[in-house]
């Protein structure tokens, strides 16, 4: 069965789309074998629904394959956070008015700004929180580059430095490509969470649901799953969705990457999108917003150390064949209000990375007075 712990060996490489780490010449081959089935699968997928493994099985095989008490605890977890998410979603205002072109008007540069997406205002940070917010950044330049973007979603009120710093985001985009496929193709009934997909990873061979695909790929970060769904549904609407978002497909976002580099403006874009799509209160973008609540791993939710915050994320985290990462981004509820948060870094992956990372996201959550 697929080890669902995180494995964020893939890496791309010139010639072939996915290299996995100690990959030998004749795995590599097997694996582009592999990388072809799912493109064939990916193109069949949006015409005729295939009939595999059901949900229910493959519930009952991971059960098998794993230590009881850990998954019944994991799924406690996520139903928990399903009803904590909903009871903050109907008191939280997600939606500003704010048109997608305002993200352009988020400052560049090395130095720390503040900034209002709905009017001319200039913000002034408290001292104490200015001076731990630049110790933050400034422990993180010394490790590689940095960039983020932090803002209140009912003022347009936020904090940035270096917005257009382009960084490899490594899994931090899974949980964005889980939303285009909830937003845009299962609510439009195009496609099924119940579905199923084949999948050719290195860790398993068969068929898995839609569903499963999403939540292996946003909880437990499995490259395998995130693939597979790549490979299915590029093809079925992927780039009108990001060109629909104001976003320019081909720099923003390197099209022929699974993992792509982009920047925390993109990245909070795409994150506001999201709190528009998970405040709509489907069933199934409710489900999406338990999954986020529940990701394995949190720099964000580390740093602010609050069970009374509801932080709903996806990280990315890198060290391997010139791919170096330690990143986070996501919404942020608390006493009503909701914020988008990205914080992106080139810092190698690391126990001193996750501590700064996390020191980031902390010395940002604490400027959020300032922005109301």
């Amino acid at each position: 069965m697929r080890n669902i712990a995180s494995r964020d060996e893939y890496v791309p490489q010139h010639g072939s789309r996915y290299k996995t780490k100690d990959t030998s010449s004749r795995g590599l081959a097997d694996t582009r074998i592999r990388v072809r089935k799912i493109a064939a699968i990916g193109m069949l997928t949006s015409a005729v629904i295939i009939l595999g493994i059901t949900a229910k099985t493959y519930a009952s095989e991971r059960m098998a394959h794993s230590d009881a008490s850990t998954v019944q605890a994991q799924n406690k977890k996520v139903s928990e956070s399903k009803v904590t998410a909903s009871q903050t979603l109907s008191t939280a205002n997600l939606k500003t008015g704010l048109s997608k072109a305002d993200f352009n008007d988020i400052p560049s540069g090395d130095t720390v700004q503040t900034f209002s997406l709905v009017d001319d205002q200039i913000l002034a940070l408290e001292d104490e929180n200015l001076a731990a917010l630049q110790n933050a950044l400034d422990q993180a330049q010394e490790l590689g580059d940095v960039g983020v973007v932090f803002y209140d979603l009912s003022s347009g009120k936020g904090v940035t430095y270096n917005a257009d710093v382009e960084v490899y985001g490594a899994s931090s985009y899974k949980a964005l490509y889980a939303l285009y496929i909830c937003e845009s193709l299962v609510e439009t009934g195009q496609v099924s969470l119940d579905d199923s997909l084949g999948t050719y990873g290195g860790y398993n061979m068969g068929w898995q649901t839609v569903r499963d695909l999403i939540e292996a790929a946003v909880v437990y970060s499995d490259n395998d799953s995130f693939i597979a769904l790549r490979a299915a549904f590029d093809r079925v609407g992927y780039e009108d969705w990001i060109v629909g978002l104001g976003i320019d497909y081909d720099t923003a976002l390197d099209p022929m990457s699974d993992f792509p580099t982009y920047c925390p403006r993109t990245s909070a874009r795409l994150w506001r999108e999201m709190s528009e799509y998970l405040s709509m209160d489907t069933e199934t973008s409710q489900w999406l917003s338990g999954l986020l609540t529940s990701t394995s791993r949190s720099f964000i939710r580390d740093g602010i150390a609050d069970e009374q915050v509801l932080v709903r994320n996806k990280a990315g985290w890198i060290s391997e064949d010139g791919y170096y990462s330690t990143c986070d981004a996501g919404l942020i509820d608390i006493d009503g209000r909701t914020y988008v948060m990205s914080v992106m870094t080139s810092m190698p992956w690391s126990d001193r990375s996750s501590e700064v990372t996390a020191a980031i996201a902390k010395a940002l959550f604490d400027t959020r007075a300032a922005l109301a």
